[in-house]
């Protein structure tokens, strides 16, 4: 299987809420699998989330599973790829799946590769699947916060007083503005005044370069 110096309420609202990992995978090509990352994060942006790279909380992760490749009977000889692409939506820092799909493709190439890209290529942002996968998980996510928000806020001032500056940064960074959890997101806005934007961007540096394991999935 396989974005934060925060310094007006604006900027805060631009970090929208999920992050979309690039598909990790030695039978797929770095084209197609660009190709889907591109994809997916449309999907998102379309879907009223936005992705960002300064939370690792709330993942979109993409597996491909290529089930089959068969010459054609054609002249030249062409290949037909079929791929089955699995998508999960978690909370990672609880080690939670809110949503999943499988989606099935198609695609044509002049080998095997093209293929597969052609297959990958084929799965539109727009796709009714895609869309319901992620309003699911986009559901769960604001009951989390309705529930829970006041635990949120307890856990990201522990970790500011345990010197804990990524941790703390990980969990805010990943609280949605949106209307549905509106007084949750305005109860962190003055916690970004106990970390100085020196201390933000370091944290926020690791963030974007950690090396997660979500192996977890498979579990």
């Amino acid at each position: 299987m396989m974005t934060l110096a925060f310094v007006s309420v604006s900027y805060f609202a631009e970090a929208q809420k999920i992050r979309v990992l690039p598909l990790s995978s030695d039978i797929i090509s770095e084209e197609a699998a660009s190709l889907l990352y591109s994809r997916l994060n449309q999907a998102v942006s379309l879907n009223g989330m936005g992705s960002t790279d300064n939370s690792n909380k709330f993942l979109m992760i993409p597996s491909v599973t290529v089930l089959s490749i068969e010459p054609t009977a054609t002249a030249p000889v062409k290949y037909m790829a079929e791929v089955e692409i699995a998508i999960y939506m978690v909370d990672n820092s609880r080690k939670i799946l809110l949503s999943q799909e499988l989606i099935v493709k198609k695609g044509v190439g002049a080998n095997e590769a093209k293929a597969v890209s052609e297959a990958l290529k084929s799965l539109n942002a727009r796709d009714p699947k895609l869309k319901k996968m992620i309003a699911v998980g986009k559901n769960r996510i604001i009951e989390y916060y309705n529930a829970e928000c006041e635990n949120v806020v307890k856990t990201i001032n522990a970790y500011l007083e345990c010197g804990m500056t990524e941790e703390a940064l990980n969990e805010l960074n990943a609280i949605p503005q949106i209307d549905e959890i509106t007084g949750c997101y305005d109860n962190t806005l003055n916690i970004l005044s106990k970390i100085s934007q020196e201390q933000q961007g370091v944290a926020n540096d690791k963030i974007k370069n950690e090396n997660l394991d979500v192996s977890w999935i498979n579990e």
